[in-house]
């Protein structure tokens, strides 16, 4: 196993894609690359017994603080664990990488998938056979497997496809103390009084309750799944590495029967485009994939590269279907009867990747506007039910323009985009100094339970990770929102039963305090 004490490897562990968390490099001694789930075990028992945190880290793109040791210790990438042994009734796919050799198994007739939790989503896409894909379909092509499942990612096609959890058919987690846990879905339930009752492969007995609180019945990515009879596996699906590291991961594989193609439609006003949003979300099962939004400010932010995108565009559709005579007749029929102003459909490979390119294009160019502008932005995550979908919209217009009049200047204030199809938008206020960061952040917090008002969640693919809110003057966790005191509690006594020690991943979730 390789270890790193460099200074300048290790920086490379100290933040993640948000630029919001940045753990100091003092605090932090050493990288670990376990190769095997055997050097994970040996590696945890041995902290957990020295009381040394460890903080799990992926590929680094997300955007919560989940992967960055904010109260030091050390850190165990999981980059190189690319490899699983073959098992009976498998065959086993391999593929040279930048990284190493990486391997997965497959069995076709079972449509399923033994992979390990460092190789990326692009590199799994190209080690599955060419008749099959796996469905979820995180934005980020480079996150690592493992990482999305432990944060239950999504992206645009989860309007069709639902979310990573659906397409989990096992996991193997190693606790803090080197024990493991392996858990196939459909074996081990909470029973009647909300009670698990198990044992590890060292045959130690766990019996707890579940977290006792409701969630919301929507695209969810915040905190310990929690639901009336629960499988055992969700639990861990999600957890953000509070309770275990996910190790190995079994996936339901899904035939490619048909091509997908795709269509970007551009509106003169946002009442046309939310319009046209309800008539697709209406023929979901007839083959609608995805349905993503922009509004007017990012396609400002894309309209250099694309000249598609006129100056009197207000917004703007983006949609995947499977490439069916019924579908495509259904979505020209929906674009005639819609007030579109121009159409680009893509069904040829070459445009549907400048398609997936467009959609990529604006992070990267608000990342550049930042960078320009030596500015910071802050977003949302929040899904609501359909039904309250309208009331949302005008609370991300009402407080957008709130914060825009209060700041009057050039440049950009806001923007608004993302899984439509999923009532899951991302507002991203733009902020130019510490000030409009502060009135940013105050304005999140009225954003958030109005969310939760609606009986919606905070989160709805990214988790919640190390995020604190301030509400009347106290910093609180991000997830108190949400759940309140209650649920927080509930959280760290779950943990606490995994991680008796509490040295995996502290902070996420829950506050070291809270943990004491």
């Amino acid at each position: 196993m390789n270890i790193s004490k460099n200074p300048e490897i290790i920086q490379n562990y100290l933040s993640d894609e948000s630029n919001s968390f940045w753990a100091s490099l003092e605090k932090v001694s050493a990288v670990y690359y376990p190769e095997s789930e055997d050097e994970v075990g040996e590696l945890v028992e041995k902290f957990n017994k020295e009381r040394c945190l460890c903080t799990v880290s992926g590929a680094g793109t997300g955007i919560t603080g989940s992967r960055v040791p904010m109260h030091g210790g050390v850190i165990i990438s999981m980059e190189k664990m690319i490899k699983v042994s073959l098992k009976v009734g498998f065959k086993r796919n391999d593929l040279s990488t930048l990284l190493g050799e990486c391997s997965i198994c497959i069995n076709e007739g079972e449509q399923e998938a033994i992979i390990p939790p460092g190789i990326s989503i692009s590199v799994l896409a190209e080690m599955l056979p060419n008749n099959f894909f796996y469905p979820p379909d995180p934005t980020e092509k480079s996150a690592l497997i493992g990482a999305t499942v432990a944060t239950n990612a999504s992206g645009g096609r989860s309007f069709y496809y639902g979310a990573t959890r659906d397409w989990v058919k096992g996991i193997n987690v190693v606790l803090a103390n080197g024990d493991m846990l392996i858990i196939n879905r459909g074996e081990i339930f909470a029973d009647s009084q909300d009670v698990f009752n198990f044992r590890s492969q060292s045959n130690q007995e766990y019996c707890f309750k579940r977290p006792l609180y409701n969630m919301p019945e929507i695209k969810n990515a915040a905190g310990l799944y929690s639901k009336e009879g629960m499988d055992l596996i969700d639990l861990f699906i999600g957890n953000e590495g509070i309770l275990g590291i996910i190790t190995q991961i079994k996936i339901k594989l899904c035939p490619k029967e048909k091509n997908f193609i795709g269509d970007i439609s551009f509106f003169s006003c946002e009442k046309d485009a939310l319009v046209y949003v309800d008539k697709l979300r209406a023929v979901k099962e007839k083959g609608v994939l995805s349905i993503e939004y922009f509004d007017e400010s990012s396609l400002k932010f894309i309209r250099e590269k694309y000249p598609e995108v006129k100056n009197h565009y207000k917004a703007c559709v983006f949609t995947e279907i499977f490439e069916d005579e019924g579908a495509m007749v259904l979505l020209g029929e929906i674009l005639e009867n819609s007030n579109v102003q121009d159409d680009w459909f893509a069904d040829s490979e070459t445009e549907m990747q400048r398609q997936k390119e467009f959609r990529h294009t604006l992070p990267e160019s608000i990342n550049s506007y930042l960078k320009q502008h030596q500015s910071y932005k802050l977003g949302t995550d929040f899904v609501v039910e359909k039904g309250c979908f309208s009331k949302i919209m005008q609370i991300y217009k009402e407080i957008g323009e709130t914060y825009k009049n209060k700041f009057p200047r050039d440049g950009f204030h806001y923007v608004l985009f993302g899984h439509i199809g999923d009532c899951h938008l991302h507002f991203n206020f733009i902020t130019h100094n510490e000030e409009e960061l502060n009135v940013a952040k105050e304005l999140y917090v009225q954003f958030a339970k109005k969310a939760i008002d609606l009986g919606g969640t905070i989160s709805g693919e990214h988790g919640v990770g190390k995020k604190v809110v301030r509400v009347n003057n106290y910093t609180i966790p991000y997830l108190e929102l949400m759940y309140g005191k209650f649920g927080i509690d509930e959280i760290a006594r779950t943990k606490k039963i995994f991680d008796p020690n509490r040295i995996l991943n502290i902070g996420n979730m829950i506050p070291m305090e809270k943990l004491l």
